[in-house]
């Protein structure tokens, strides 16, 4: 389940949280999983063409633990507002194309086309 966006309290911009970080192999990026377990086994299947049993699945792990790493996610910022905390505490949402004839925009003080949130709480 996806997570809910973020909302910026200074800008009322809402934004989508990147992906959850995931499993890859440094030696070949486009093997990738969400967990260490099924990147084995999607590394294994694509040299051995098969699934592999517990046992091979264990080896393979200790035979390339150098080679498996974690993804780097940033955490969700404002790119207006980069050193305010984003909030999960919003509510309404609207999306402004043409601010300068919106009175939506003119309450909030957007000037910017975009998501917005109508009301947000800082946390």
């Amino acid at each position: 389940m996806a997570e809910k966006a973020k909302a910026c309290p200074e800008c009322h911009q809402v934004f989508d949280i990147p992906k959850k970080p995931g499993w890859w192999l440094k030696s070949n990026n486009e093997i990738t999983a969400k967990n260490k377990k099924e990147l084995a086994n999607v590394a294994f299947s694509t040299v051995n063409g098969r699934e592999p049993t517990d046992d091979e699945r264990k080896a393979w792990n200790k035979e390339n633990k150098d080679d498996i790493e974690k993804e780097k996610v940033d955490p969700p910022r404002c790119p207006d507002h980069p050193d305010t905390n984003p909030s999960n505490d919003w509510q309404g949402f609207t999306i402004l194309l043409n601010p300068s004839r919106s009175e939506v925009a003119r309450a909030l003080g957007i000037e910017e086309p975009g998501s917005y949130a109508l009301k947000v709480r800082h946390q």
